[in-house]
């Protein structure tokens, strides 16, 4: 079976070629869903989110330019701007309606860690700031490169270090106390 390239897809979905970026969505949809779900914690709302994002990527084809960069991390962009942009969104709406939820995490993590400890480390990541936690979501748990991780999130690879720095400190003192109990 001959896999097209991606190179290949983009070209015929950039002049209007829906079966082709169908291709694309079927090739990254559960990759993106897997960050954003990480970012957002929310199984409905990172569903909604990779939506969102394969439709402004779609909308925005035309304008990707693979000599500036790959297509998975122009796509991760969109994908990871969203899902702030959805936090910031959920915060504002839990600051009007003054509820706290606890938002339960799915078992997206439990081929990484045991449910227990992803358990754990999705409530050690609560009080991260949110771009803490797209820092640490993006370089710890994806394992994304630094200098892709500053596309994605428009941060410099300073910053980047700087939020993770503080995020692995937060982390590994939650982590701590619910050890040492």
């Amino acid at each position: 079976m001959n896999i097209v390239s991606d190179d290949i897809l983009i070209e015929k979905a950039q002049r209007g070629n829906q079966t082709a970026f169908g291709i694309l969505v079927e090739r990254y949809s559960n990759y993106c869903y897997s960050i954003v779900y990480r970012i957002v914690g929310c199984k409905a709302e990172a569903e909604d989110v990779v939506q969102e994002s394969f439709v402004l990527a779609w909308q925005k084809l035309k304008c990707f330019d693979s000599n500036k960069g790959k297509f998975t991390t122009w796509l991760y962009t969109i994908s990871t701007r969203l899902a702030i942009d959805a936090l910031r969104k959920r915060r504002k709406q839990e600051e009007l309606l003054s509820e706290v939820e606890e938002k339960q995490v799915d078992d997206a993590l439990s081929h990484l860690y045991s449910k227990e400890l992803e358990e754990q480390i999705r409530q050690a990541t609560q009080s991260l700031t949110e771009l803490q936690k797209v820092v640490f979501v993006l370089r710890e748990i994806e394992e994304i490169e630094v200098d892709e991780v500053s596309i994605i999130t428009g941060l410099s690879p300073r910053q980047i270090k700087d939020n993770l720095y503080v995020a692995r400190k937060k982390v590994r003192e939650q982590l701590q106390k619910v050890i040492s109990v």
